[in-house]
């Protein structure tokens, strides 16, 4: 798999003017890059958010780099990235796409980070696996190094998701894990969050979305995706997010509560 430009870590700093609005982390999905998330990062920047999409470690290299990390390194990448924006802006709103859903909700219940985050938004967050995958990885992963990647997932003919093609076996395993940690602490998420989501997902069950929507302890508002698959933010609705997704994280940012 060659990387484009549009893979490597993304970040589009707040002017120093009245119209700064706050600070915005996107988190891409597992085997992913941050090129899924530049429309939606580009045109917060444009709303006036200063906005940083991470490459997470073991991505955007080669597959088998993504079974080298655990799950509390992609983890404790973002949180550094959350906590800069937090030491500027006194506050941070947080996005992710399937992965990165699971992670932005990881943030939110950190104790320490989670008083300042204003809101999520979440496109088809992945906090659950089939429950035959969640069974077989703890094995599988001494077994198979890897299995056919799960990019571009994507409606639209023509777009494309940068992401390997080969998906690891240990990677996939380091997501059940994060999952279950997330799925523990649901419960004490109390800001707003938005989930966007695709009834015509083919890597991610809906029902992910709604296990999320039942379980958190904040105000939740839903979007369905009615004309995209999984990588949403690529896809026929990708403008219904980005529209969708500034008003409300432009509600709910500590400053217009204030």
């Amino acid at each position: 798999m060659t990387f484009t430009e549009l893979s490597r870590a993304w970040h589009a700093p707040a002017h120093c003017t009245a119209d700064t609005v706050g600070g915005v982390l996107l988190c891409h999905g597992i085997s992913g890059t941050p090129q899924s998330l530049r429309p939606w990062g580009e045109d917060l920047a444009a709303r006036g958010w200063e906005v940083s999409i991470p490459l997470v470690p073991g991505h955007g290299t080669r597959w088998q780099d993504l079974g080298r990390v655990r799950w509390s390194q992609w983890l404790e990448h973002l949180r550094a990235a959350a906590a800069e924006l937090v030491r500027r802006h006194g506050s941070v709103s947080i996005g992710g796409l399937s992965m990165g859903g699971a992670l932005a909700l990881a943030l939110a219940e950190d104790p320490g980070l989670a008083p300042h985050v204003d809101a999520l938004a979440l496109v088809n967050p992945a906090v659950r696996l089939p429950l035959p995958a969640r069974a077989a990885l703890p094995l599988l992963r001494h077994v198979v190094g890897s299995i056919p990647g799960i990019a571009s997932d994507i409606a639209l003919a023509g777009a494309h998701e940068e992401a390997y093609d080969r998906l690891s076996v240990r990677g996939a395993d380091q997501l059940r894990r994060l999952q279950a940690h997330v799925r523990r602490g649901l419960g004490t998420v109390t800001c707003p969050v938005l989930i966007a989501t695709s009834p015509s997902d083919h890597v991610v069950d809906p029902g992910s979305s709604d296990l999320v929507a039942r379980r958190v302890a904040g105000p939740v508002s839903r979007l369905a995706l009615t004309r995209s698959h999984h990588v949403a933010t690529l896809d026929h609705d990708a403008g219904r997010i980005l529209e969708r997704s500034a008003v409300f994280l432009d509600r709910h940012r500590s400053s217009a509560r204030a």
